[in-house]
Parts: structure tokens; sequence; C-alpha cells
């Protein structure tokens, strides 16, 4: 089950679309691909170790018992670490993310247009999130972009446009709304795996104690006189 908990949110992050927005705004695509499909690969390797689990169990096996509590302590490690990670670099990507949003809002008020893809996607995010220049309209300087309109409405191409025309909050903070709302998701799914994983760990240990020592007494062999 912690397997599937696993691989699942993995996939759901990799097809959501706002997920998929943060990914790309923050300007770190490869890395969270990679952590994406490693979480993917940690959700199916859950399963298989739970299989070792299982069997170990079953067939009263301290090998595989063994077996299951080694992979599980590495899953655990890897879990922690990757939380830990996200937790420290999120202002960092935050800072990153700020300048690519500021890059972006620079090349849109360039007089003659230009091949870079930042305005582009500056576009893509005010759209996802309703949102409007990095700290609001004020960026832009009176040259909103179409994507700052509510319903697309054509008077935001002029120098006079009203404040219901147009999305008023910053995406910085659209954006970092949304990332710590997925971050704080992605901790409780770790805190929840975690808990089932300790569980899992003192079953094993426990059970493994219990195999040994039923072993030990089934092959005792009490070689003392018989009167």
């Amino acid at each position: 089950m912690v397997g599937l908990v696993i691989l699942g949110f993995a996939v759901y992050a990799y097809i959501e679309p706002v997920a998929q927005e943060l990914i790309e705004v923050s300007n770190r695509r490869t890395i969270a691909t990679v952590v994406l499909f490693v979480l993917m690969g940690i959700g199916s390797l859950t399963l298989i170790v739970a299989l070792f689990g299982c069997c170990g169990a079953y067939h009263e096996s301290p090998c595989l018992l063994a077996t299951y509590f080694i992979f599980l302590i590495i899953i655990f490690a890897i879990q922690l670490s990757g939380a830990a990670a996200g937790y420290f670099y999120k202002e960092k990507i935050f800072e990153n993310t700020e300048q690519r949003m500021r890059e972006g809002v620079f090349e849109h008020m360039k007089p003659i247009p230009t091949m870079n893809r930042q305005p582009v996607l500056m576009n893509a995010v005010q759209k996802v999130f309703e949102c409007c220049g990095v700290r609001g309209p004020s960026d832009y300087n009176g040259k909103i972009p179409m994507s700052c309109c509510i319903a697309s409405r054509s008077s935001c191409n002029s120098a006079e446009f009203r404040d219901d025309e147009i999305y008023t909050t910053g995406c910085i903070d659209k954006y970092k709304e949304a990332a710590i709302s997925f971050l704080q998701i992605l901790f409780l799914v770790v805190f929840a795996i975690s808990f089932f994983e300790i569980f899992g760990l003192l079953f094993s240990i426990i059970m493994c104690c219990i195999v040994r020592k039923y072993t030990a007494d089934y092959y005792e062999v009490d070689y003392a006189p018989t009167s």
C-alpha cells in the first residue's frame, strides 16, 4: 500500500498541469523530473520489498525478513533525505523563480520581440495562477500582456485599464502559495509513509526474533540420559 501511495503521488505530480508549471518556472525541470522518476522507482521497489516481507513472514524465513529490513532502511533514508533537501532549498528555488519571472517581464517590455522563451513561460504562469507580473501589474509599467486579463478583455492592451479587468496579485506570491501547499502535501505523505515503514521495521525485527527462537527450540536436542 505504501508503495502504491508513493508511485501514485509521483505519477500525479508528473502529469498534473499546475505541478508542471511550478517545476517549469523554477528552472529545475531536469532535477525535478529525475526526482519524480526516482520516487516512481522507490514506489515500485517498495512494492517488491513488501513482497519480501510477506514471503518472509509466511515462510518464517530470517533471510527474507533481513532483506526486507535492509531495503526498508534504505528507502526510509532516501525519503528523509529528499524531504530535508526540499525544505532547506525551497528559498533558493523561490529566489531563482522570481529572477526568471523578472526576466520574462523585462523581455515582454522590450520594443522588439525576441525569441527568448521567458515571456512565453511568464504568460503561461499568469494564465495558470491567475496573476500578473512578479509583484503585481505595475511591473509592466502599463504595457499589460493579454495573459493578465480576466476573460481576455482586449482593453488590457491599452495604457488605460481598470483593476477589475486584470489580475492584481503578483505571480511570485501565487507561486509560493502553490509551491508551499505542494510541499506540505509531500511532507504529510512522507510522514505518513515513514510511520508505516517504522512499523514495518519493528515488525520485521520482532518476526525475525520469533522465527529464530522457534527454530532454535525446534532443533534443540536434549542428550541428557534418561532414567
